[in-house]
């Protein structure tokens, strides 16, 4: 693993353990006020906020938090974490390949961060499949990926261009050096998109 992106997991790390804690605290405080808010009560809201927040940070984790434990996170693990994080009533996620548990480490993080991109590409709702050869399959009535996040994934975005939309874009291509393997973004048809190695 490259110094660099070694350090990036430790910040990264500390990052995700300091909010974890008054998130945490705030999320019980909330519970503690009333035993069961209204559905629309501002208390309500805010619990709603902070569980997301905490889901998310979780899915932060997932990336780069556990990168000093080889064997974490699994995919087993991510899938659990993502399904938390992207909303079921928007986007279906198909889990078809066997062995979540076997997928561990870097492989685990890169499938969790193409999941982040795919869902974002699918602005009107859509589906996201993990096919039982580890490829994916991204449908929607519109898939629509950025241009400097492809080029980022494709290695081709200068380093000065890289910002806060395709940064998740130059991860996947740093994690896939790692593995010594490429990721292809075929446009098969029409809003309908494959995402293989090589």
């Amino acid at each position: 693993m490259s110094q660099q992106l070694q350090l990036m997991y430790l910040m990264c790390s500390r990052f995700c353990h300091d909010l974890a804690a008054p998130l945490g605290a705030i999320a019980i405080g909330l519970e503690m006020l009333e035993d069961d808010p209204a559905p629309d009560s501002p208390q309500s809201l805010l619990i709603h906020s902070v569980k997301s927040a905490m889901n998310k940070l979780e899915m932060m984790r997932c990336l780069s938090g556990y990168a000093t434990q080889l064997n974490r996170p699994t995919l087993a693990e991510a899938q659990s974490i993502l399904e938390k994080c992207i909303d079921p009533e928007k986007i279906s996620i198909k889990w078809q390949a066997d062995g979540g548990d076997n997928i561990k480490g870097t492989p685990a993080r890169l499938y969790v961060a193409l999941m982040m991109i795919t869902a974002e590409a699918l602005p009107r709702g859509g589906e996201i499949i993990l096919n039982k050869d580890y490829s994916l399959t991204v449908r929607g009535t519109l898939v629509k990926f950025h241009e400097s996040v492809l080029a980022a994934i494709a290695g081709t975005l200068p380093l000065e261009e890289i910002d806060s939309r395709n940064v998740i874009g130059f991860f996947i291509k740093t994690l896939a050096d790692e593995l010594d393997t490429n990721v292809l973004i075929n446009f098969d048809k029409p809003n309908n998109v494959r995402i293989s190695f090589k």
